[in-house]
């Protein structure tokens, strides 16, 4: 047994020296050049998710002149389905030629819109008249006092689902146009400035101009999910109209609603019914296209806007002030 551990130590001694003498060289390190990519044997799908990340506007000025293979994935129609024009770089004219061009690309098939300051009532017309499978409309104006004819426009989408306007005003009749022709409208959005009015605007005329937009929207719109009145005038009168005709109100967004009273009874009620309630104090930073520095202020009596000289003269931010006091 002594000789056997003594032959096995001399083994596992002589290893161990032959294991240290060994000197591991480090394997080369091949270079392998792989298949050169042909971009333009990509599937089709492929090549319109990508072109699509690029835009409506570099899409028809630049990525379908570069070849034909693009030139005929870029007038596909599923292509123009969805059109964000998000971004507005150039002429007006010349942006809206493109909105237009973008419209006529879908062939019908266009579903979802989001359009940024070249928006006009011309361009409205043009695509209800060529999106009647419109579910989806987005349109956002940094100008003031446009005229829309939302009425007949809204009799041409009877698939919508979903109407967002920013800083765009919508008439009660075009509300109650909504009503009666799209049925499955679920998301309404009439975001604007806040205004603050001079004595608060409290007599009887004031308060019905006031509240009409949440009067039609209660009275019309039964079906609503999600609203959003950011900025909006109402008081609760407007708004006790709103909970008695939208009883299926999941979401309400009432920021900048400087004029809504929710201490009482009425801030109870919102609070039992709307799972997702904001209150005319919360912020609205994050919001799109509204910000804390677009509230200004009215002198209903004069009609016209009034600005701080030292900010509104000199275009920079807006500055708010309580009519009375100031």
């Amino acid at each position: 047994m002594a000789q056997f551990t003594s032959s096995q130590s001399m083994k596992g001694k002589l290893y161990k020296e032959m294991a240290e003498l060994t000197v591991s060289k480090p394997k080369p390190q091949w270079k392998v050049e792989g298949p050169i990519r042909n971009w333009l044997e990509l599937p089709s799908d492929v090549m319109s998710n990508i072109l699509y990340r690029i835009g409506p506007i570099d899409i028809l000025e630049n990525a379908q002149k570069v070849c034909t293979t693009w030139c005929k994935i870029c007038k596909d129609p599923a292509m123009w389905r969805v059109i964000h024009m998000k971004t507005t770089v150039g002429p007006f004219r010349q942006v809206w030629e493109i909105c237009r061009h973008a419209v006529d690309r879908s062939q019908g098939q266009l579903v979802d819109i989001s359009i940024v300051d070249v928006v006009n009532d011309q361009l409205l017309q043009y695509v209800a008249h060529r999106s009647s499978q419109l579910k989806r409309l987005e349109f956002v104006s940094r100008y003031r006092d446009l005229h829309w004819n939302w009425t007949q426009a809204l009799k041409k989408f009877p698939m919508l689902e979903e109407l967002n306007l920013y800083k765009i005003k919508i008439s009660e009749e075009a509300i109650e146009a909504a009503g009666r022709c799209c049925p499955m409208l679920k998301t309404l959005k009439v975001n604007q400035e806040s205004c603050m009015f001079l004595h608060g605007g409290t007599d009887e005329k004031s308060l019905m101009i006031r509240n009409k937009t949440a009067k039609a929207i209660g009275e019309n719109l039964h079906e609503l999910r999600h609203l959003e009145l950011i900025g909006n005038t109402m008081t609760n009168i407007g708004l006790e109209a709103i909970l008695d005709g939208c009883c299926y109100l999941e979401s309400l967004d009432l920021r900048q609603c400087m004029y809504i009273n929710l201490k009482g009874d009425m801030g109870k009620r919102c609070s039992e019914n709307i799972k997702y309630l904001k209150l005319p104090e919360d912020s609205v930073e994050g919001c799109l296209y509204i910000s804390e520095s677009d509230m200004f202020c009215v002198i209903c009596e004069e009609e016209f806007t009034y600005y701080d000289d030292l900010h509104g003269i000199d275009g920079e931010d807006w500055t708010v002030y309580d009519c009375e006091d100031y």
